[in-house]
């Protein structure tokens, strides 16, 4: 994962509508006043007179060239890490520097910053910058809630001293921050053996594919005589066993249901949360023990705005841990299908003898009938309920019926049952 992440900004500079007319500004300031002297050093024929004129000219035209270079040169450069888990702490520095050939003798600088993260939602300064001189803003980051947020934009400006001319602004866009959702680590899920984890250590592998050699290992009794491999044994003088890949191979696909209607009015904000909090400790528990896991979210993308069920293929390593994790954190409730609509899309791609960890409020319309096809199709399913108001123990016992192990897990301290 990518911890540290510069950006630096180059842009040309926008303008905005108080830039748009520097001339008509500096008519309405200098140039009465430039034109009342100018007429009385000719009725007068005062040379202190003309003298003054062409000094209030020069600083007019001077002032008016100056502010339209001001900005261009100026660029800034955020260093900051572009991901954080859940907790972290995490240092900003944003750098300015004026790379032009004019001073700067006042410059405002105004970063925004999420309410979320950093209290107030600003960071703000005055400065004034020599040619090729820099400042920098350090501020830090409270990751208290996960999220997918941006820094930014930045906001500059400047002017004169004696308000010649408007005042002229840039803004920089703003750059994406994520912070992880909160992982429990949980050293053990406390299941029944007859649900098993992605593909969890036998003695005999599921439906072997003899045309999948991977290797040996030591014979224990049971074993097959056929499958041993005498050149190996007789090498190392120890009975060896050949090794085959699965032909299928049993994955756990998570799935969490983040449709409000299905939540409780009460038990929205807590239930949704804790659900995301749930599925992202199971998530890095299983990628910890080397499983192949999915993950199935039914709610909105932050930031392709998606609604709808997204779905990440099973698979294994950091990298794809990271992946369920950035999803986890852009996750949004939102108003969608009902659960047990999708049930069918989301295990598409799921072979026989897999588990399927279904994370929702509570019971939903057709919801029970829909696990038990699943259960009727060869998957193991274990169902999870967060909503704090959800009547639980019905819904246990329906599904206990069914052979589907329940559990209602609502507050963070519940999950101490599963270290």
């Amino acid at each position: 994962m990518e911890r540290d992440k510069s950006v630096r900004h180059a842009a040309s500079v926008p303008y905005t509508k108080r830039n748009l007319c520097p001339y008509a500004v500096y008519l309405m300031n200098l140039l009465p006043l430039f034109i009342i002297i100018l007429v009385i050093a000719f009725l007068t024929g005062s040379d202190s007179l003309f003298y003054l004129a062409y000094v209030l000219g020069g600083i007019g035209l001077l002032t008016f060239v100056w502010m339209q270079q001001a900005l261009l040169g100026v660029q800034s450069r955020r260093r900051f890490s572009a991901r954080a888990f859940h907790g972290e702490e995490v240092a900003v520095e944003l750098d300015v520097t004026n790379q032009g050939r004019w001073p700067l003798l006042w410059l405002r600088v105004h970063e925004s910053v999420p309410l979320s993260l950093h209290v107030p939602n600003f960071e703000h300064r005055i400065v004034s910058l020599a040619p090729g001189e820099k400042t920098t803003l350090h501020y830090q980051l409270n990751c208290q809630r996960r999220g997918y947020y941006h820094l930014g934009p930045l906001k500059l400006e400047t002017g004169d001293l004696l308000q010649l001319t408007a005042n002229r602004e840039a803004v920089f866009d703003a750059e994406p921050f994520i912070v992880y959702p909160r992982v429990v680590p949980l050293r053990q899920l406390g299941l029944p053996s007859q649900l098993p984890f992605g593909n969890l250590p036998s003695r005999q592998r599921i439906f072997e594919d003899p045309s999948r050699f991977f290797g040996v290992r030591d014979y224990v009794p049971g074993d097959s005589l056929r499958q041993i491999n005498w050149k190996s044994s007789a090498r190392i003088r120890q009975l060896q066993v050949k090794r085959f890949q699965p032909a299928i191979a049993l994955h756990t696909v998570i799935l969490l249901d983040l449709n409000d209607e299905a939540y409780s009015l009460r038990g929205r904000a807590v239930g949704g949360e804790m659900g995301i909090i749930v599925a992202a400790s199971i998530a890095a528990h299983l990628i910890e023990r080397r499983q192949q896991v999915g993950l199935a979210l039914l709610g909105r993308d932050q930031v392709t705005e998606y609604t709808g069920l997204q779905v990440i293929s099973p698979a294994h390593g950091r990298e794809h841990l990271m992946r369920m994790l950035e999803a986890l954190a852009r996750a949004e409730m939102t108003t969608t299908a009902s659960l047990a609509s999708v049930l069918p899309q989301a295990n598409a791609g799921l072979g026989w003898g897999s588990t399927a960890v279904v994370i929702s409020p509570g019971e939903s319309p057709h919801l029970v009938d829909s696990l038990l096809q699943m259960r009727r199709q060869g998957f193991h399913v274990m169902f999870i309920a967060t909503d704090p108001q959800t009547p639980f123990c019905r819904l246990q016992g329906k599904l206990e019926q069914i052979g589907i192990p329940a559990y209602w897990v609502t507050y963070e301290r519940e999950m101490d049952v599963w270290r």
